[in-house]
């Protein structure tokens, strides 16, 4: 089966006021279906993500908060996804 997997950036933001965009495209989310065979390797993704330039926003003080998220396509009847996942990290600079 597939799963849906869907990246969001500074999400605590407006999209218009987002501080934070992937390096290919500019924006400040990702989705893609990722193929899950039993039997395979591991998949991994690299994603290069930029902070916009200061000038272009004023809230400096705010987090930027990072959501990953995966699912099963709505066509998988039968198939369930367990567990949830926090991580947060508090990166200073």
């Amino acid at each position: 089966p597939d799963l849906e997997a869907e990246l969001q950036l500074d999400r605590l933001k407006p999209r218009l006021s987002r501080r934070v965009l992937l390096l290919r495209g500019h924006q400040a989310s990702w989705r893609e279906e990722l193929l899950v065979t039993p039997g395979t390797l591991p998949q991994c993704r690299n994603l290069t993500a930029y902070l916009r330039d200061e000038a272009e926003f004023k809230d400096k003080l705010s987090p930027v908060a990072l959501s990953v998220a995966l699912a099963l396509p709505r066509e998988a009847p039968g198939l369930v996804l367990y567990g949830n996942t926090l991580v947060q990290a508090q990166v200073g600079g």
